[in-house]
């Protein structure tokens, strides 16, 4: 046989210089870097060559027809310095030995000559006598081409010496020669039979002989790559051979012979297989083992152990049909043996070629277990169907999944099997359990190297089995368990479910109720996949097992049950808001769940659950009523639903990304309680401010409840009131006062008083913050006790506190009162309808006279403001010790209302009524406050105060039906054609009626400003008095008069009664009516109660009325403030003119006359004697 085989070169020492080269010759190989170049083919380059000496036998031995030729080169080493000698002898020993030579076909020779290594150089060739390695030369050398080398024993250049290489160099080229002659032989030879192929007498194995030559002689020329496709072609023309069902050359089927079903599949020389085929006698088994190990040797060679690997497989999948046709003639079990026998022989080879690889190629090491793991598993399924028919495993998924119909059924161990190994493993059960733990250990372990996650599971799967079946349950519940779940994910129902299966028994049998319920409920999730009967056990066992909990499971409703959020149910005729939920129950029995929870989310609160308890869900469909203990306004969105029975939940969740949300719009429920927080309807400034609240029992009797206030703005802080006084009132309109406790805790909670049914309860919260006017987010949220049930009430409302009107004041003061003067004026944009006024009394001042008008209807516009003046007087000290007055300053109060608050009270009692006309009352708060943010905000208020007709804004269906969204589409049409027959009937609305249909329990509002009043006041009179006659003053004439200054003792402060400062009188001459003598300016002291006089002269510049000069006294001291009464303020005195009269005449009076007309004169005039006129 050829394997193993190198180049061969044979030489001839006929002068016994062998052994004296033999060394250096030796150590110069194996050949190093040839390059072959052939005309039909690229070059090809070889690493290195190995090369096998051999003696040349001179005897012929006659080569066998199958044998492949080796020898490829022949050398003959001569050593003669007598040219005598070589003529004589020599000559003729080289020409006997090349006639021997000649006589071989495709075999190159070489003569080399070996120096003595003292061998001189001379001038000629190599310093060599030139009559011998001429003559050597001139006699075998033919044409250009060089035979003869020259070599020098004991080269003294040593391993670099240049006859050496040269003679190396020689080697090489008559080897690659010699090959290339051999190859151009054996094409031209494999042509021309392919050629005959269709002619009678053909042979394939002749032909096959022929071409394994040529791969042969490449696999000895280590080209591997090129003896590897000489051998895919033999495969390709047996194949074609096959197809053309010409099996003549092929003696029969074979696989009869002592250990065909065991022997190692890559060993060629386990027969003759050469031999059997130049025979024609070869089987079609013998033949394809054979051409299948000469192609692992070739992949073998290259280290290609993937290829090995994956050609093994498919060699032996496509094979095993072959097999199974001719089974008749083979013992029993040959296939299961053989293809075990096959794939561990494949693995066996491979695995130390793959260690070394490992080592240098990481990236070698996933490939390569993924093509081990099938092998393994290939051999691992053989001893499935041998387990199954030798009892040792039962004939059920997984182990006899690869059985055959048609396979032998008697017993594998009273077979002809061969293998020993699977002798000994079906021996007993625990040696085959042993060989099937260890084949599927090394399966898994090579798919988890290689990345093959699924394949690995299902040898899990296939061990787990094998668990299951010898009892070892607690073991496959641990394989079972951590598999099935990456079934799950994967969507491969089918085998989950056959997991499932074993799984849930094992874990019944163990006791393992959580567990088992779980496989269960995994199980029932994949019906589809079961039976009718298997589909009503497992929901039987759910049922029985599920009480029997010790802890919670959690299961989402599909597949098992599928939910759907139909409707909200809130008429005003239902106790409580209610939402329609329809649950598939798609097994085949009913359930007795004990809660069903809807969980939906929104702001406040941020979770609301409606649920419903203790129903039984039948198979199909179901429609259920959930009801809510909290009443709540506003839109939510459904979150989850949660469905228990006793400890297993199912679970849906409604907000994933790929579902769209649904939103729900909630308003508070109509017969339960309700509270609202609101600005009061009576304001007094300057003092703390307090919301107002009042809660509504309606149809609720309520036992026992807290009241929670939450500020949700910055900076509001609810004040702590240990008792707070509130107002109950009951359904007949009587009222008491009862007090409520304020927990001293962060929450500050109030505790609330039993109330009957239609009882209401009101009171104040007093809070502190840093506005006046702001609109404050407050929580509201109120838990009470309802028949034995608790229940909650939850509002987020916006309170705008808002002054709608502002004021300023002046004080006046007199001797014995001040004259108070109010400018009420609009704090804002919006007109205010005035209602009513008063001046309400302090400690200190009693209000003396106001205006005796209770009831106004003054509108006051922007811009615009309405004056009050009242007399105050100063109590006693008897008043201002009663005890009812304890205001330290008076209050101006103001009854009110806004043009606004009018308006929008009159459309929201309307709208009301409208709605509750078709049983949609319950939405009007909702509907109401959507409709004032968009159509009430543009109503021009000071049109309406003026012409007392409001005009609204014209009805806008896209914009009302953009906050009815969440409704039901019936609903929803219902809201937007009311809306729109509202806007439609009251277009313009008069004033007339929105009086006639205002709220008759709206408060009227009213706002005390606290003014500042002084209560101690230095205050002087000043008086100028003038001469008893001076009633009348003559122009030009000085008037003595003398200043008077009193300072007043009623308003000066007790503890400054006879203190003295001092102040300046200062006189205010208008220079062109008056001159003043005397000092117009001057500093002077006084006291309470003292009079202080000063003499001035008044000269008047006119005649006629004039003002007297005003007057006014102030304090030196920049912080003492004084008042002035001035007696004479705006007296008038009459001043005359000083004048005499006199009579001229003047001559020549004709001239002047007729110019003139008559003159009367007065007694008081003077006449000129010259002109006639009067003349001043």
């Amino acid at each position: 046989m050829m394997s193993g085989k190198k180049v061969t070169v044979t030489y001839c020492d006929e002068f016994d210089v062998w052994p004296l080269v033999a060394d250096d010759l030796s150590s110069r190989l194996p050949l190093k870097n040839l390059a072959w170049q052939s005309n039909q083919r690229s070059e090809r380059h070889i690493p290195s060559l190995e090369v096998d000496l051999k003696r040349f036998n001179f005897e012929q031995v006659p080569q066998p027809l199958a044998s492949t030729q080796t020898t490829f080169l022949n050398l003959y080493f001569v050593s003669c310095d007598d040219t005598e000698a070589y003529k004589s002898k020599v000559r003729r020993q080289i020409r006997a030995w090349m006639d021997i030579i000649q006589g071989k076909k495709n075999q190159e020779w070489l003569i080399v000559y070996v120096a003595s290594a003292d061998a001189k150089k001379s001038n000629s060739y190599l310093g060599l006598k030139a009559s011998v390695y001429d003559k050597i030369r001139t006699d075998y050398n033919i044409g250009k081409q060089e035979r003869c080398v020259y070599i020098r024993l004991n080269d003294a250049d040593g391993p670099a010496s240049e006859l050496w290489t040269t003679f190396i160099e020689k080697m090489k080229d008559s080897i690659l020669a010699s090959f290339d002659m051999q190859v151009h032989q054996i094409q031209e030879d494999t042509r021309r039979l392919d050629m005959q192929r269709h002619m009678p007498g053909w042979n394939y194995c002749t032909f096959f002989i022929l071409k394994e030559g040529l791969a042969q002689s490449f696999e000895i020329m280590t080209l591997y790559e090129d003896a590897l496709i000489q051998y895919d072609e033999l495969e390709a023309s047996f194949f074609q051979v096959l197809r053309d069902k010409a099996l003549a050359w092929f003696g029969h089927f074979g696989g009869t012979d002592p250990e065909d079903d065991s022997g190692n599949i890559l060993n060629f020389k386990r027969k003759d297989y050469r031999d059997l085929t130049n025979k024609n006698i070869i089987s079609v088994f013998d033949f394809r083992s054979y051409l299948f190990a000469r192609q692992c040797r070739m992949l073998l060679k290259m280290q290609r152990v993937i290829d090995v690997c994956s050609r093994a497989q498919l060699f032996i999948t496509t094979f095993i049909p072959s097999i199974r046709e001719n089974q008749a003639n083979l013992t029993s079990h040959f296939l299961e043996s053989w293809v075990f026998s096959a794939c561990m022989n494949v693995v066996n080879e491979c695995e130390p070629v793959a260690v070394q690889l490992a080592t240098s190629n990481p990236d070698f090491i996933p490939p390569y277990n993924a093509v081990k793991a099938d092998l393994l598993l290939t051999a691992r399924r053989q001893l499935d169907k041998l387990g199954v028919l030798q009892g040792h495993l039962p004939s059920t998924p997984p182990f006899a999944i690869h059985l055959e119909s048609h396979t032998d059924t008697d017993k594998p161990s009273e077979s002809g099997i061969t293998n020993q190994k699977l002798i000994e493993a079906l021996t007993s059960v625990n040696a085959f359990d042993k060989m099937y733990m260890a084949l599927s250990t090394r399966a898994i372990k090579s798919y988890d190297a290689s990345s093959r996650a699924r394949a690995a599971l299902s040898v899990h799967g296939d061990i787990a089995a094998l668990k299951y079946v010898r009892e070892k349950y607690d073991e496959a519940v641990r394989i079972f368990e951590s598999m099935i779940w990456r079934y799950e994910e994967q969507d491969w129902s089918f085998i989950e479910n056959g997991l499932l299966i074993k799984c849930a028994d094992s874990q019944k049998r163990l006791s393992q109720n959580n567990q088992y319920v779980e496989s269960v409920l995994a199980l029932l999730k994949n019906t589809k996949w079961l039976s009718s009967d298997q589909a009503l056990y497992y929901a039987n066992e759910l049922i029985d097992h599920v009480g029997h909990l010790d802890k919670s499971i959690k299961r989402p409703f599909a597949p098992i049950l599928s939910i759907s959020v139909v409707s909200i149910m809130d008429d005003e005729s239902m106790d409580s808001t209610q939402i329609q939920v329809m649950i598939e129950n798609h097994l085949s029995r009913d359930l007795t769940f004990d809660s069903l929870n809807l969980r939906l989310v929104g702001n406040d609160p941020e979770e609301l659950l409606f649920y419903i308890k203790s129903q039984t869900l039948q198979p199909g469909a179901n429609t259920y009523y959930l009801t809510s203990n909290v009443s709540t306004s506003g839109n939510y969105v459904v979150e989850s639903c949660e469905l228990a029975i006793g400890k297993l939940v199912f679970q849906q969740m409604f907000m994933n990304a790929e579902q769209k949300k649904k939103v729900i719009r909630f308003n508070h429920d109509s017969k339960r309680l309700v509270a609202t927080v609101a600005q009061p309807s009576q304001i007094s400034l300057g003092e703390r401010q307090s919301f107002a609240v009042c809660i509504k029992a309606r149809e609720s009797n309520v036992a026992s409840g807290t009241l929670l206030l939450e500020p949700q703005t910055d900076g509001l802080d609810l004040v702590f009131t240990k008792e707070i006084t509130a107002t109950l009132t009951n359904g007949d309109g009587e009222a008491k006062t009862v007090t409520l406790i304020m927990r001293a805790d962060e929450t500050k909670a109030t505790e609330l008083p039993a109330m009957a049914p239609h009882d209401q309860l009101a009171f104040m919260v007093y809070y502190d913050s840093a506005y006046s006017e702001f609109d404050y987010r407050i929580k509201t949220s109120v838990n009470y006790t309802h028949d034995a049930k608790e229940y909650q009430f939850v509002s987020a409302d916006t309170v705008s506190v808002v002054v709608p009107l502002s004021v300023t004041e002046s004080s006046i003061f007199r001797e014995t009162c001040i004259f108070l003067k109010v400018e009420l004026y609009c704090n804002g944009n919006l007109p205010v309808r005035i209602l009513g006024s008063g001046l309400l009394p302090s400690k200190t001042y009693a209000v003396e006279s106001q205006s005796e008008v209770n009831e106004w209807d003054l509108t006051l516009f922007p811009k615009q403001n309405a004056t009050f003046v009242y007399k105050l007087v100063k109590r006693g000290e008897a008043d201002q010790d009663d005890g009812g007055l304890q205001r330290p300053k008076v209050r101006f109060n103001v009854k009110y209302h806004t043009l606004k608050n009018e308006v929008e009270s009159s459309v929201r009692v309307m709208l009301e009524a409208k709605l509750r006309e078709h049983n949609l009352g319950q939405h009007a708060p909702y509907v109401f406050s959507k409709v004032r943010d968009a159509f009430l905000t543009s109503v021009d208020y000071c049109s309406y105060g003026l012409m007392d007709v409001a005009h609204l804004d014209d009805f806008d269906a896209e914009l009302c039906e953009s906050f009815l969204l969440h409704r039901d589409l019936k609903t929803k049409v219902e809201l937007l054609d009311l809306i729109e027959a509202f806007f439609e009937e009251h277009e313009a609305i008069t004033m007339k009626t929105i009086r006639a249909t205002a709220p008759p329990d709206q408060p009227i509002a009213s706002i005390a400003f606290p003014l500042e009043v002084p209560i101690s006041k230095i205050m002087h009179t000043a008086e100028l008095l003038l001469p008893q006659d001076g009633d009348c003053l003559i122009v030009s004439e000085a008037c003595p008069c003398t200043l008077r200054v009193t300072q007043s003792t009623y308003w000066c402060a007790e503890d400054k009664q006879n203190e003295p400062q001092e102040f300046i009188y200062d006189i205010d001459i208008d220079y062109e009516n008056w001159l003043l003598s005397g000092k117009r300016r001057l500093r002077f002291t006084s006291k309470p109660g003292e009079t202080t006089e000063f003499a001035l002269q008044l000269v008047p510049l006119r005649t006629g009325n004039l003002l007297l000069p005003p007057v006014r006294v102030s304090s030196v001291a920049s912080d003492v403030f004084a008042a002035t009464v001035y007696v004479n303020s705006a007296q008038q005195i009459l001043v005359k003119p000083k004048s005499k009269t006199a009579t001229f005449f003047i001559e020549q009076q004709q001239r002047i006359m007729p110019m003139s007309s008559s003159y009367v004169s007065s007694p008081d005039s003077v006449t000129s004697p010259m002109l006639g006129q009067k003349v001043k």
